[in-house]
């Protein structure tokens, strides 16, 4: 999971890098370990959040008409992989990725095959520029053409029929435009908004408010789209055999909720999750006995606001996060995660204290978190604990971009949903049902062709 953002624009002048520095931080939440930009012939990358990363380098001299950028969240621990990326050949090209290929192994050996290239890397990324450049510079070499849009197209057509797994990708194409592609089922999300003299791709639509850009539209899933430097024309090409089912959980946890993906809005979604989990709640419990909700923030205030549209409790902030504390969720380190969860979460005894609890949370992954809620609760005197995931049971690894852990460390390992109330210490625990919530949202929108859901199955 990572956030990517391209501008391509009639200015050119410093202030296109200060805008997309500007987009990063609204795409933040989508990864913490490293930030990069791009422009034609200058790539800036560090480690760290945006904010720090460029603090100490002066942008004032990087004058350009395209530039790119993008937020990591490695699901590999190799810096050397930071984004954006380049090659140079047929010409200078620059690309960011947001996902995941799960096919690297067979893709590096097509490589070796067609083109005798050897990667010596893992980088998923790299395989997909590498297979771009290649097959670009074999189009151009067969046509004795110089780059045209249909070479583009077939290109991305290529990498289509090659890839499996996610891929939203922006390219930076020297002297030639920039490049939009997402991949054939739309798993990651991707994307477009203009303005009078601008052009921006971006992961999510906040970037395109907060720039004050008007949203065009999302990149149709399989969809390639150039927009041209030198004359502003802009070309679509259709990959025929795509679908919509973008990944469930965007709209659950990793979405910000002022966003809105393939024309769903994230907070009206989280409501409704909340409101189907609310509805199971009324059927399964006596949430008479229930005094109060307490969402754990962020992420999950917005689906207990559905919960309490049905069950009728007051809802309390009680639960208090620590603002300079990253998501702990997609932090790699083990040890880590336990110390930053303490730092992060703090509670009120005055909510708990004597109190039936429903403690609200968007997922439960490894059992960290909420089991330092629970204790959090238990010590400041709750009477019991009921406790709600607004997401079904995550019981897979996510080979798509997200770096859920082996089965192993799951808390749904081996463990019925009693053993794992057990393992976390509350007295009621239930799970929102997947089907409930992917029809719901396919009701919503039914221009969703289905979701990625295999991470709950």
């Amino acid at each position: 999971m990572c956030g990517i953002i391209g501008i391509i624009s009639n200015r050119k002048d410093n202030t296109i890098v200060q805008e997309l520095l500007e987009g990063l931080m609204t795409l933040q939440h989508r990864g913490q370990d490293s930030a990069g930009i791009a422009t034609e012939d200058v790539i800036i990358k560090k480690p760290g959040l945006v904010k720090y990363a460029f603090s100490d380098t002066n942008l004032d001299n990087l004058h350009t008409q395209m530039c790119i950028g993008h937020v990591r969240y490695k699901t590999n621990s190799v810096y050397n992989n930071i984004q954006p990326l380049y090659n140079i050949l047929p010409r200078r090209i620059t690309m960011c990725h947001n996902g995941n290929i799960i096919n690297t192994k067979s893709l590096k050996e097509l490589l070796k095959n067609l083109y005798n290239v050897v990667l010596n890397t893992n980088s998923d990324s790299e395989i997909i520029l590498t297979l771009f450049s290649c097959k670009l510079y074999e189009l151009m070499t067969k046509t004795k053409e110089d780059l045209t849009e249909s070479h583009i197209d077939s290109v991305t057509r290529f990498l289509h029929e090659n890839l499996f797994g996610s891929y939203s990708l922006v390219f930076i194409i020297e002297n030639f435009g920039l490049v939009a592609v997402r991949d054939k089922f739309g798993i990651r999300p991707l994307i477009w908004g203009e303005n009078s003299d601008s052009t921006i791709i971006s992961s999510e639509s906040v970037t395109l408010k907060h720039l004050d850009y008007d949203i065009i539209r999302d990149v149709n899933p399989g969809e390639t789209i150039i927009f041209k430097k030198d004359n502003g024309h802009i070309y679509h090409y259709n990959y025929e055999f795509s679908e919509l089912k973008p990944c469930l959980f965007e709209y659950i946890y990793f979405a910000r909720p002022d966003s809105i993906l393939d024309k769903l809005a994230i907070h009206k979604s989280r409501i409704a999750i909340g409101r189907l989990l609310g509805e199971k709640m009324a059927r399964d419990w006596n949430c008479d006995n229930i005094d109060i909700i307490v969402p754990v923030p962020d992420t999950s205030i917005t689906f207990a606001n559905g919960i309490q549209e049905i069950i009728n409790k007051p809802l309390r902030e009680g639960l208090i996060r620590n603002r300079y504390i990253d998501r702990t969720f997609i932090m790699e380190n083990f040890r880590m995660i336990k110390k930053n969860i303490r730092r992060k979460l703090s509670g009120i005894e005055s909510v708990f204290k004597n109190r039936n609890v429903l403690i609200v949370d968007d997922s439960i992954v490894r059992g960290n978190t909420s089991r330092h809620i629970i204790n959090i609760a238990r010590n400041y005197g709750a009477k019991k604990i009921y406790f709600g995931s607004c997401a079904p049971v995550i019981s897979n690894t996510n080979q798509y971009g997200i770096n859920i852990p082996t089965k192993t460390e799951l808390i749904s390992y081996n463990r019925s949903e009693e053993d794992i109330a057990e393992s976390l210490g509350v007295d009621y625990l239930i799970y929102n049902d997947l089907d409930k919530i992917t029809s719901k949202l396919m009701e919503i929108n039914p221009h969703f062709d289905g979701f990625e859901t295999s991470m709950f199955l």
